[in-house]
């Protein structure tokens, strides 16, 4: 271990800028708010905090943290990631760990060490500290005022979430009157932990059936899921998530009983707007979720449209064994493995089987065939995008009611080239899901490829918005709009946090090195090259065409030449 990292017992617990950190229990604590953090994460974060302001490079944390074992170049990245993830950081605009290219990570936040008990107290401090702490809790009672004041007049501002140079679209508009709201995991308190599952499917139905409403601005689940099973500060999960009100509930099964309790917060205030809890058998399940959805819209005042009304009352299947294991299916999905997709297919069949006219089953299903082409789980990627096709227009043949059949059309008509016919079927999926992010970054990379790149950035943006935690693929392709417009200055931060998400992402690779060829910073360029090449040693300069489905060939041909400059075959 590096001489001069801190010892154990002396970073036992110490503060990062307003967040408690906590070695031995691999916990960082803000207000009520408890993060539990993977021990090597840990690890990582209390080496940079003995060395605050200092550059430390890759090489020193891999000897020293991961004690001189070879581990993979995207280990640290991970790591790293995470942390940022945890302390609510951005890569493009860091508060806490900045990345210094081509040298490590720096951490650029105040540290604490605390004084421990045994430490010796100055002479004096007992004269001052008492009538020290009266004018300190005077001034931060007399800054909460007006912070309320404030607050009870001043609209809701939403955030620039690609925090470059050359924006100004209608994105940072005034958002007051829009409700916007998140819905947070509602916990699992049923005997048995094979029902889990309920209550992720209960979430995440609840915040589908929101989603559609236009009246309300909802935020992607995938955003929330780093609350599940966490103890939340309700104030700090409102601002971090840019939202003015929060859901919340539990669910609980035993045999053919079900008990949801769900509770609608200020998020601004922490004020209790509405609760219920809900005792019923499990067929009853949709009548609650309905109800749930209405006492939400009553309490926010939000106007449903016509459409809207009927969308409400549209039931999706009356069979409860076949929703339940379209539920088990769901979570299945939301892992994002190639495995866990396959089960996720078995559980789709199933309900398919159970009710031959689940629509929304066949839309899950063709969902399943789009990763596998997305993620490149097939061996004939080709096949599974017709495949996901095929099922996307069966379940819209039975409803043409389901934004994520029309979204998976948007995204295979893209695939296949066929611009107009994506970015109908992604309009007519927002129109169905005004908040469903998948769809604007569908469309968004439509307009970019079609050749429209401006418009694309608009709704790369709004799809950010809606999912604050957004995957790497949300900012490659808001770097893939900016290249195209020749704003590589702006490509760069949106590619780099890219990277920083996955760093696995080959998109965001190619147009970082073409974005710093373009800007003669050869150097640079020339080390993201070889950077790609360790990661995919296969990768061909010739197969950019088959990567991309961009229109105007003159592209393609400038991303080729651009790749070869950098060193790249």
């Amino acid at each position: 271990m590096n001489t001069r990292n801190v010892s154990d017992k002396q970073l036992r617990t110490f503060h990062i800028n307003d967040w408690h950190v906590d070695v031995a229990a691999n916990r960082l604590c803000l207000g009520q708010t408890e993060i539990k953090i993977e021990a090597k994460a840990m690890e990582v974060l209390a080496y940079l905090a003995n060395r605050p302001g200092e550059i430390i490079t890759r090489q020193e944390l891999e000897h020293d943290v991961w004690a001189g074992k070879v581990v993979g170049y995207d280990s640290l990245t991970r790591i790293i990631t995470k942390l940022r993830k945890a302390l609510n950081d951005d890569s493009r605009d860091p508060h806490y760990i900045e990345t210094i290219s081509k040298k490590g990570y720096r951490l650029i936040a105040s540290v604490n060490r605390e004084m421990s008990a045994t430490q010796h107290r100055p002479r004096g401090v007992a004269r001052w500290i008492v009538p020290s702490m009266a004018i300190a809790i005077a001034l931060l009672l007399i800054v909460f005022i007006l912070e309320q004041v404030l607050e009870r007049n001043t609209p809701v501002i939403a955030q620039n979430v690609d925090n470059t140079s050359n924006n100004s679209t209608d994105l940072n508009v005034v958002q007051d009157n829009t409700p916007s709201i998140a819905v947070l995991p509602f916990g699992d308190l049923s005997d048995h932990a094979t029902h889990s599952y309920l209550s992720e499917g209960i979430t995440e139905d609840i915040t589908t059936a929101l989603s559609k409403l236009s009246g309300l601005f909802v935020i992607d689940r995938s955003s929330t899921l780093k609350y599940k099973n966490q103890t939340i500060d309700v104030k700090y999960a409102a601002k971090q998530l840019n939202v003015r009100y929060l859901l919340d509930g539990s669910v609980r099964q035993s045999g053919s009983k079900l008990r949801v309790n769900a509770k609608l917060i200020d998020g601004s205030s922490g004020v209790l707007l509405w609760g219920e809890y809900y005792d019923r058998e499990m067929k009853d399940i949709f009548s609650v979720q309905d109800d749930i959805t209405m006492n939400i819209v009553s309490a926010l005042s939000v106007k449903l449209t016509e459409e809207e009304k009927r969308r409400a009352a549209h039931p999706y299947t009356l069979n409860i064994d076949a929703y339940d294991e379209f539920l088990r299916g769901q979570v299945l999905y939301a892992h994002h493995t190639r495995e866990d997709n396959l089960w996720a297919r078995e559980s789709y069949l199933k309900s398919i089987d159970m009710d031959p006219n689940f629509a929304r089953a066949y839309s899950a299903l063709a969902l399943t065939y789009s990763a596998e082409f997305r993620y490149n789980w097939h061996a004939a990627p080709d096949e599974s995008l017709r495949q996901a096709a095929k099922l996307a227009q069966k379940a819209v043949s039975i409803d043409n009611q389901l934004p994520n059949a029309f979204w998976v059309l948007g995204y295979v008509y893209l695939h296949q080239q066929k611009y107009k016919q994506a970015i109908e079927a992604a309009n007519r999926a927002i129109a169905l899901n005004p908040n469903n992010a998948d769809s604007y970054a569908t469309l968004g990379l439509s307009y970019v490829y079609d050749g429209e790149p401006e418009k694309g950035t608009q709704m790369l943006r709004r799809a950010m918005r809606l999912n604050p935690q957004y995957p790497a693929a949300y900012a490659s392709a808001l770097g893939q709009a900016y290249y195209f417009q020749r704003k590589y200055a702006d490509a760069l931060p949106a590619l780099q946090d890219a990277v920083e998400r996955n760093i696995n992402l080959r998109s965001s690779h190619v147009y970082l090195i073409a974005s710093l060829s373009q800007m003669d910073k050869n150097d640079e360029a020339s080390w993201a090259a070889i950077q790609l090449r360790t990661l995919d040693p296969d990768f061909s300069v010739d197969n950019i065409s088959d990567m991309f489905p961009i229109k105007n060939e003159e592209w393609t041909q400038e991303i080729k030449l651009h790749l070869r400059r950098a060193g790249l075959q």
